[in-house]
């Protein structure tokens, strides 16, 4: 709490800010301005292709020069790492890969039309596209006599095209659909497995007893595992908060918080493994901590704070005890709070720079330390919670490490309660790596307050054809409860 405040005394950084120092940090594709120019010119390049081939013969200068011009497109974009790259139309918004180009949605609105009148919302180029391909490609989305998928399809094997593709795309079919509530089902039996799991290592650890490593080695696992089949399974469950149990809970979050970003920034297998089991245990100091000063509702005195503060070195000494053959897990305990510019605690004899994972950690337990209701305080909204860490980056946490984190939450966090401009409450349902301000969101309650039967994903980078902008946007976070919305986690 001390190191949120202390620096917490400038501004905080407006949502646009902080997303565009975080958005090259989400490892999008098009994240860069350079490589975004490459996607917005293979667009500009494929909507003049096709005007000029409507308009002039295939043999005028025009018509030659454009699709040269299409081919090169082609090939700039592969020379960003791709063997391939797919145009997508979705809901009338044009896409490059999974990256929205919202002015190019309006500008080439025909193109856009044509490829749907054709039956076709993904278009696939891949490394071996010619002069052949985008002349055939030019014809295809000017031959009026198509207007299905399959006769794209004969019409693209007819003339020989070897390096374009098209295909109709649909919403999550029922097979996808399945398998995200059967990861979404799994991953909650293992985060109550966890809670469980957590509430005996405190009890033995209160004992004086050692528990068992390999039960918590397994949790972390299984996590791995789910994380890895479906990443938003796992995340969303740090929706989940339980004040009752806050500190169980507290530590599985921060692990599911510490396991997804590390893996966002690389870190192989055995690292996360080592990682996923410091986050666990990286607090088992505190119950060595009186509860009536850990749960203290007004200010800690002076000797209160040293009490407090005595947690790190308590957790490493008992890990020390337990001897772990990971020294991660010691390390982490006795580092977490120490800070990035090592201003914290414990003090140091000689200065050495947090270890990664200490890093990590601390960040993950800031940040779902704050977005979680306690006894003494209402929560932190998700978004401020996140500005609050991104104006403490170089200070008390890493600067790279701070904007990953936000890459992967994104401004507004998977089961943010959020107002829409339209005036509707809803949760946000999945982060759009693109655009970190226009996540997916799950509407629930309309303009009117009325509960929504059917809740239905709307896309906020979506736009609206008659007007060019976004058809609808956030207008701020606000607290689940002020609408009555107990479970969160149940919209994810």
């Amino acid at each position: 709490m001390s190191e949120i405040s202390k620096d917490n005394e400038d501004r905080l950084e407006s949502p646009q800010e902080i997303a565009a120092m975080a958005q090259p940090a989400t490892r999008d594709p098009f994240s860069t301005a350079k490589r975004l120019e490459a996607a917005r010119e293979l667009a500009r390049a494929l909507a003049v292709a096709q005007n000029n081939a409507s308009l002039y013969p295939s043999t005028h200068p025009l018509v030659v020069e454009s699709m040269n011009e299409l081919v090169n497109a082609v090939n700039a974009v592969m020379a960003l790492g791709f063997e391939e790259v797919t145009l997508n139309i979705y809901k009338g918004t044009m896409f490059i890969e999974n990256h929205v180009l919202p002015e190019e949605s309006v500008t080439y609105r025909k193109l856009i039309e044509d490829l749907l009148a054709r039956g076709i919302s993904a278009l696939t180029m891949t490394e071996t596209f010619g002069a052949q391909d985008a002349t055939t490609l030019a014809s295809l989305l000017n031959a009026t006599e198509i207007r299905d998928i399959d006769s794209a399809l004969e019409y693209l094997e007819r003339s020989g095209a070897r390096g374009v593709t098209v295909s109709e795309t649909t919403e999550l079919d029922a097979a996808q659909a399945a398998d995200a509530r059967e990861n979404k089902a799994r991953g909650k039996e293992t985060y109550d497995s966890g809670v469980t799991l957590m509430r005996d290592v405190e009890t033995q650890v209160k004992l004086g007893k050692v528990f068992e490593v390999e039960a918590l080695q397994h949790l972390v696992s299984n996590l791995l595992d789910t994380l890895f089949k479906d990443p938003a399974a796992v995340l969303g469950l740090t929706a989940i908060k339980s004040h009752d149990d806050y500190t169980l809970n507290h530590s599985i979050n921060v692990c599911i918080l510490a396991l997804s970003l590390g893996a966002a920034l690389g870190l192989d297998s055995e690292s996360l493994k080592s990682l996923g089991l410091s986050a666990l245990l990286y607090d088992l100091g505190k119950v060595r901590i009186p509860e009536d000063i850990l749960n203290k509702e007004g200010p800690l005195t002076a000797d209160e704070w040293q009490i407090v503060k005595s947690h790190a070195a308590e957790g490493a000494d008992l890990l020390k005890r337990i001897q772990l053959v990971d020294q991660m897990p010691m390390i982490v305990a006795y580092e977490h709070h120490q800070r990035h510019d090592l201003q914290g605690y414990p003090e140091l004899s000689e200065p050495h720079e947090q270890h990664l994972f200490s890093k990590v950690v601390a960040l993950c337990d800031a940040y779902d330390a704050m977005t979680t209701r306690r006894p003494f305080r209402r929560e932190i909204r998700p978004d401020k919670a996140l500005a609050v860490l991104m104006q403490g980056r170089s200070k008390a946490y890493d600067p790279s490490v701070t904007k990953a984190l936000v890459a992967l939450l994104g401004i507004y966090p998977m089961g943010a309660v959020v107002r829409l401009s339209n005036q509707s409450i809803a949760v946000v349902f999945r982060v759009n790596r693109d655009d970190l301000l226009r996540p997916r969101v799950k509407p629930i309650i309309d303009a009117k307050g009325r509960w929504l039967a059917d809740p239905e994903i709307v896309d906020l980078r979506l736009i609206d054809p008659q007007t060019g902008e976004f058809a609808v946007s956030i207008e701020e976070c606000v607290p689940a409860v002020d609408h009555g919305i107990e479970d969160v986690w149940q919209y994810l």
